[in-house]
């Protein structure tokens, strides 16, 4: 791990142990805009049949009754485990939340063949991934997708629907603030990350647009973040 990821690990980290207010942040004062179809409105409409796990939770649980699976050993956090290597039973599990997490894995289509194993036939995964955002390591972060390069990733599936989580205006808020970061942090790597976190506070009200940004008609090619909700072939069991 280089010096420029370390800094932007340590930052997240500590927030991190304060998962209130980290929460609050990212969800509320953060530069992301949250609309489309919700983990927790995935798991009231296809959820049920079988054990949720929540891959990459981090400290956040979504639903009492729902697995956290996480790399670190997190509160709230109920099975330490990497995602391209799950200690989970074939065909077991009847839904997956996986929110934001494939792009820091250094081979996403392992974690995908992973969800495939573990989902029985006919269970779903609702999962968010990045398009148009700045890198962010957690610990590191490796990879992009459009529409289209979801649809690639998850061709062994049924996909239900490709929705826009996070629109243009999200996209351009959290640009803003890594934009002025760069500007004011003169080379310094840990105030640039600092700063890329403390002007979030100033620029999150740009996110708000995406209430309507969300449903514009070509949001998808400009979205900071997309979902999608896929569903595992009634003929597969591997």
């Amino acid at each position: 791990m280089n010096k420029e990821q370390a800094n932007a690990n340590s930052l997240k980290e500590f927030f991190k142990r304060f998962p209130k207010f980290y929460y609050f942040v990212y969800d509320f004062l953060g530069p992301l805009y949250f609309g489309g179809l919700s983990a927790k409105a995935f798991l009231k409409t296809y959820g049920g049949n079988g054990k949720s796990y929540n891959l990459g939770s981090g400290t956040r649980r979504i639903s009492a009754e729902i697995v956290n699976v996480d790399t670190t050993d997190y509160p709230e956090v109920d099975l330490v485990a990497d995602i391209m290597k799950l200690p989970i039973k074939d065909n077991e599990a009847g839904s997956i939340v996986c929110e934001e997490v494939l792009e820091h894995v250094l081979e996403p289509e392992m974690a995908v063949k992973e969800m495939k194993r573990i989902l029985k036939p006919g269970g779903s995964a609702y999962v968010t991934l990045p398009f148009l955002y700045p890198y962010h390591a957690s610990p590191d972060d490796y990879h992009r997708w459009t529409h289209k390069g979801i649809e690639d990733l998850f061709k062994e599936f049924e996909i239900i629907t490709i929705g826009v989580r996070s629109g243009p205006f999200s996209m351009l808020a959290v640009y803003l603030c890594y934009i002025f970061a760069t500007l004011l942090s003169f080379g310094h790597e840990r105030l640039y990350w600092f700063l890329a976190l403390a002007f979030t506070f100033i620029f999150f009200p740009v996110k708000l647009l995406d209430v309507f940004g969300n449903k514009l008609p070509f949001s998808k090619n400009m979205a900071a973040l997309l979902y999608c909700v896929v569903k595992k072939k009634d003929e597969d069991s591997q």
